[in-house]
């Protein structure tokens, strides 16, 4: 064993430096001492390779990735465009909420899983509620007329019209309800799968949502539609203005002050995200009683929210349709980007989500 002093360089170094040397030594074989350093350095590089290739895939997985981008395109454009970024919207706060929760409740345990899986779904969220800036920029047509001929084509008879014929006021709040719950469904699996650590399905389904939302907005902008409460007011007749007993008449206000995207009904995303929901109820229903149980739930929930649409006259059943079709290709597209972000992670050295 010996020592370098000062303005010697060890063995690796000298080599770099001296290539006829270097020819030379390849010839004869290692002393213990290089070994030792060329080994030590070699282990110390892929260590450190690891390791980066562990953070980088902890905190750029495909999911925040996605969102990053687009909020970065939203806010660009709309500055561009000399719009205005709304940073507090009211939907934000439901979210925040839920992982502020965990966090408590969890006692800051899992502080950074919690909050590396949520923010994703927080970009989206902030993303959504700036879409009305952004997607006055392109409007150009209604779509409205199209659809409203093509559900008259399908079933004989406008289905918002149709609908009229169960009309009482409390059914009406009913629909309200229904209608106003399809941000918390998914919530509400989320809130488990985070609460139970599972990470994987929570990025799966979180992703899936994102290429809902974003499959949305590219409808809202090339094939900007109306609701049939707009288009066809004057062919209402049982009642021709929705009315409820206890919530309708407030939720509605709030709904028509707070559009996000006033020519937006094609597609629905209240089909589309509720559907998502549904999906992923029917996926994880095996991993645990409460799990089952929102399954069993999530299926009238559901349904009646889907309905409910139809009846309060706020989407073409076309609209529906392509709301099921987004969220399905969500879907795929979701679990088929994991399953290749596992891959990655397996090959540079990162252990399983």
């Amino acid at each position: 064993m010996y020592f370098f002093g000062a303005g010697q360089k060890c063995p690796a170094v000298r080599q770099a430096h001296r290539p006829e040397q270097s020819r030379r030594d390849a010839r004869r074989p290692q002393t213990s001492e290089e070994a030792y350093l060329n080994g030590t350095l070699t282990k110390w590089v892929c260590g450190q390779r690891r390791r980066w290739a562990f953070f980088t895939s902890l905190l750029i997985g495909p999911d925040l990735l996605l969102a990053v981008v687009m909020t970065a395109i939203l806010v660009s454009t709309v500055a561009f465009k000399g719009g205005q970024i709304r940073f507090f919207q009211a939907s934000l706060g439901l979210p925040v909420g839920i992982m502020l929760f965990l966090l408590i409740y969890n006692r800051g345990q899992k502080a950074a899983h919690i909050v590396r899986d949520w923010l994703p779904f927080l970009f989206v969220t902030f993303i959504y509620e700036n879409l009305h800036d952004l997607s006055k920029l392109f409007y150009s047509h209604d779509i409205a007329e199209i659809l409203h001929k093509w559900d008259i084509v399908i079933f004989g008879i406008e289905p918002t019209i149709w609908a009229q014929k169960f009309y009482t006021p409390l059914l009406t709040d009913v629909m309200a309800v229904s209608y106003a719950m399809y941000f918390i469904f998914p919530l509400v699996i989320m809130f488990f799968l985070s609460n139970d650590d599972r990470r994987f399905e929570f990025r799966e389904m979180a992703l899936a949502l994102t290429f809902t939302f974003i499959m949305g907005f590219i409808g809202y902008v090339l094939w900007p539609t109306s609701p049939p409460r707009y288009l066809i007011p004057h062919l209402y007749t049982n009642p021709q203005v929705l009315h409820g007993i206890f919530i309708f008449d407030r939720l509605q206000g709030a709904w028509d002050n707070l559009s996000v995207v006033p020519c937006g009904a094609f597609p629905s995303l209240h089909v589309g995200v509720s559907a998502v929901a549904l999906f992923y109820a029917w996926k994880f229903r095996n991993i645990g009683r409460i799990y089952k149980w929102i399954w069993y739930l999530y299926i009238p929930l559901v349904t009646s929210l889907w309905f409910s649409t139809v009846y309060l006259r706020h989407h073409w059943v076309i609209d529906i349709f392509a709301g099921w079709i987004v969220a399905l290709i969500g879907f795929g597209m979701s679990e088929y980007i994991l399953k290749a972000w596992q891959k990655i992670r397996s090959i540079a050295g990162s252990p399983r989500i």
